[in-house]
Order: structure tokens, then sequence, then C-alpha cells
């Protein structure tokens, strides 16, 4: 059975909530609560108590991820929209800001993706 795609948006729990000067959607650059988005294909949704992950690539920053940690948010509400018309549901997870100090960590990557191990797959 395919897995659903989930659209999942952590946002501020206001648009006052510490490190609003940041949050800017590009490219206008309005003022946005939305602290992060992802896309999930598992069947499991955010819970309240949750933190938000943040990612960065420390050697290279903007040139993709290579580690992670929790974040300073914490989901504290989770609400669910299923589209009646497709197999997508959105997840909006309001957020408080519960600043801690957390430390990266390097993300473990499996192997890279061929057309060789993809063709091996399906035999």
């Amino acid at each position: 059975m395919a897995t659903n795609e989930t659209w999942i948006i952590y946002r501020a729990d206001g648009l006052s909530a510490p490190g609003w000067e940041e949050r800017k959607l590009l490219p206008a650059g309005g003022l946005t609560s939305i602290l992060a988005e992802e896309h999930d294909y598992s069947d499991s949704m955010p819970t309240v108590g949750e933190r938000v992950r943040e990612y960065a690539n420390l050697a290279d920053p903007g040139n993709g991820v290579t580690h992670g940690k929790d974040g300073d948010w914490v989901v504290a509400e989770v609400q669910q929209f299923n589209s009646p018309d497709t197999d997508t549901r959105i997840v909006v997870c309001v957020c408080s800001y519960q600043p801690i100090e957390a430390q990266w960590q390097e993300l473990r990557r499996g192997a890279p993706i061929t057309a060789e191990s993809l063709a091996a797959v399906a035999t």
C-alpha cells in the first residue's frame, strides 16, 4: 500500500514570537509566522511536546545538510486537514518558544542512489 503525502507546517504561536524579524517569505520578504515545513511519507504525525528539528551544513552553509539538532520551538497544538479530492493531508503545528542548549549531531547518510541500485531493487 502506498503511503500518502503529509505536508507539515510548523508555525510560531504569534507573529511577535522570538525571531520574528528573521522570518520572511521569499521573494517579497513579507513577515510570516512559519518556522519550517516538511513533506512526510510515513504514517506518523507530529505530537504535542516534540521539538522542531533544525538542520545545517556547518562546514559549508547553504550547501545541503550535514548536521541536525533539536530546536528551540516545541509543538503545542496539532491541527490536521484532509483533502476530499486527493490523498494529501496538511498538518499545521502551532509551536511555542522554549529555548534549550542542544548540540549539533552529524547526520548519518545511506549510500547514494544510482541507476544501478534502483535497477537492483526493481528485480
